[in-house]
């Protein structure tokens, strides 16, 4: 299984940017969404237009420029999965990496997966692993704060034997925050409560939202609740204090302090803290991004299109 806590990351001269040698290409297949979550980063107050023609043409130029750094793929919304041209957007993917796999990371709300069809079509494709946003144990709580009548701990278990009798991986991704398992005990009894139903649980804290250029509502739910950066250090170390911790970095990419752990013999992926921009993307490329209008970025910028600089 991947995480995000096993790489190693150099940088080298390529144009005018330094650039990884193990690049994470954020593949953003749209805009809309069909759940209304209360902290998300995505609802911004201006959205990039659909473009798929130029989103196919970007996506095979990336990988004629990037294709030896790009190291994992991470497919994202919106959500994706209700793209018109989502399984279109997977073969065209496949084309374009057919002569060198790069571990695909499917990120959803997991609405879709509900429907066996669309399961077993997205099982047959290159996707490596899935990742579920699935924020509360509390069936009721995770209505609220997903914005939909999510999926129940019946349907994930479903859709976890599915995707390990097909040999890929499912993880849950949550938020912590003041109103969202803020102690180790909720914690634990989401693990608890959720075991057998995914191979991995991934806590992150909620962010502040200003950077994202987000709407008004979410910026000030993310206000209210996010948790300062000490709250969460204390959080994570007491819950790794109770448990096995297998490995913790201190500085990865751009992110830093991951924990890696085992709890009731789960495997749990604690992301400490996320730092502010530490690069100047004039000059470094980090991370890349395809915006639904085809755009590329090395930055959570949709207008912004670093092709040009490599032509």
């Amino acid at each position: 299984m991947i995480t995000e806590v096993n790489k190693e990351f150099e940088f080298h001269q390529k144009g005018k940017y330094l650039v990884s040698n193990k690049i994470f290409l954020d593949l953003v297949f749209n805009n809309e969404c069909n759940y209304n979550c209360k902290f998300c980063i995505a609802r911004t107050k201006t959205y990039s237009e659909n473009d798929y023609e130029n989103w196919k043409k970007s996506l095979k130029r990336t990988f004629e420029i990037f294709g030896e750094e790009i190291d994992s793929i991470i497919i994202l919304g919106g959500e994706s999965t209700i793209d018109p041209h989502f399984f279109d957007k997977l073969e065209y993917l496949d084309e374009v990496t057919k002569d060198k796999h790069v571990f695909t990371i499917l990120t959803t709300n997991g609405f879709m997966l509900k429907h066996e069809n669309f399961l077993q079509r997205l099982l047959a494709s290159s996707v490596d692993s899935i990742n579920i946003s699935v924020m509360n144990h509390n069936h009721e709580l995770n209505n609220y704060l997903m914005g939909a009548n999510t999926l129940s701990k019946e349907e994930l278990k479903h859709i976890y034997d599915e995707v390990h009798a097909a040999g890929k991986t499912l993880r849950f991704n949550t938020n912590v925050a003041r109103n969202n398992l803020s102690t180790v005990e909720e914690m634990e009894d989401y693990i608890r409560y959720f075991k057998g139903c995914y191979d991995a649980i991934k806590f992150t804290p909620l962010m502040k939202t200003d950077m994202f250029g987000t709407t008004d509502d979410v910026l000030e739910y993310t206000h209210k609740y996010v948790m300062e950066k000490e709250e969460i250090k204390e959080l994570f170390d007491s819950l790794a204090n109770r448990h096995i911790k297998k490995s913790h970095n201190s500085k990865v990419f751009g992110l830093i302090n991951y924990g890696d752990l085992t709890v009731y013999g789960e495997h749990i992926i604690l992301k400490y803290e996320q730092v502010e921009d530490m690069y100047d993307l004039d000059k470094v490329i980090p991370t890349l991004k395809i915006y639904p209008n085809g755009n590329l970025s090395n930055e959570w910028d949709y207008a912004k299109n670093i092709l040009d600089d490599f032509e």
